[in-house]
């Protein structure tokens, strides 16, 4: 255990799919962290390897294995309810945890009595070098909601822990989500008024990789079904709210529109792209561009053209990062 710090308050759920090769992983960081075994619940998503032969070499972990495949949301639901502690964590399969990051969450959560914490997180992957730490600010839930949908200011799941009666009341994981099921159930706590805190103790390591299976391959149509889902939310939140913020706010959820219809015309989806662009406007947002440089490109190029060729750019630049 890290310096050999316990953290007993706090169950982490480990949702396994085809993961015998990173499970071990996982599991090791958050027992180093100071995590009990016994709140350590593994919920493999479908027997296809040696993932639950890998588990049950860790003395008191929890193994859950499901027959079929049902979904990480399912998964991490499960586990939700099958913790006893107050509080706790999503960590994926391929992702890990290190230097003190659940004990500073946990620490977080008490202290402001907060429904759920934000700590700092890196990428590293295979044959990456690790990329620059990333620190959560404190924010109001405003603030926070149109920087993680627009500014890619988010926290995965490695790096954020839960106040675990908070996440009932909110309904857990939605289970119907292919795609952003995380970012989802963020936004869905922002806009439910939940509290959050900001740890600036440790890190999460998201971690890398060109599994098949990963989320990030989902079909464009779970993509902007995800989408749509948290657009609705965000937009009864912004006519909830009082005047002024709420016309700043309509404004910044026409950003938002935009960028999700550059996402859809860059898929070739230009019907969802037009749909998109119109509820833009509708809420004040008439420019092209979500931030300097696409509204740089949509000028040269036009929308459709210019989502197209910073997809193009954005993976070349990916492919060579992780060589």
């Amino acid at each position: 255990m890290s310096g050999g710090v316990v953290v007993p308050d706090l169950t982490i759920v480990i949702p396994s799919y085809r993961s015998e090769r990173w499970v071990a992983r996982a599991i090791g960081s958050a027992l180093e962290e100071g995590t009990l075994a016994q709140n350590l619940i593994v919920v493999e998503d479908g027997v296809f390897d040696g993932t639950a032969d890998v588990v049950r070499g860790f003395e008191g972990v929890r193994l859950v294995s499901l027959e079929r495949n049902l979904g990480a949301p399912h998964a991490r639901n499960l586990g939700l309810s099958m913790a006893t502690t107050r509080y706790v964590m999503f960590l994926d399969v391929d992702d890990y945890v290190e230097n003190g990051l659940l004990r500073g969450l946990v620490d977080r959560l008490d202290q402001e009595s907060a429904d759920l914490a934000i700590g700092p997180w890196r990428y590293d992957g295979n044959g990456s070098e690790r990329r620059v730490l990333r620190v959560p600010v404190a924010l109001d839930n405003g603030e926070r909601i149109f920087r993680w949908k627009v500014s890619r200011e988010f926290f995965p799941p490695c790096c954020v822990a839960w106040r675990a009666e908070s996440l009932r009341a909110i309904g857990g994981w939605d289970e119907q989500l292919r795609k952003d099921q995380d970012g989802e159930l963020v936004i869905r706590a922002l806009t439910r008024g939940l509290r959050v805190a900001v740890s600036t103790q440790g890190n999460g390591v998201y971690w890398q990789h060109h599994s098949p299976h990963r989320v990030h391959h989902a079909h464009p149509e779970h993509v902007m079904h995800a989408a749509e889902v948290t657009y609705r939310q965000i937009r009864d939140w912004v006519d909830a709210c009082a005047a002024p913020a709420r016309e700043r706010y309509r404004t910044e959820l026409g950003r938002y529109c935009c960028k999700t219809a550059w996402i859809a015309y860059s898929r070739g989806d230009d019907e969802a792209g037009a749909q998109w662009s119109g509820r833009a406007r509708k809420l004040g947002f008439s420019r092209r561009g979500y931030n300097t440089s696409s509204a740089l490109l949509a000028a040269l190029f036009g929308m459709r053209m210019s989502s197209r060729i910073k997809t193009r750019g954005m993976s070349i630049y990916h492919r060579l990062a992780h060589r």
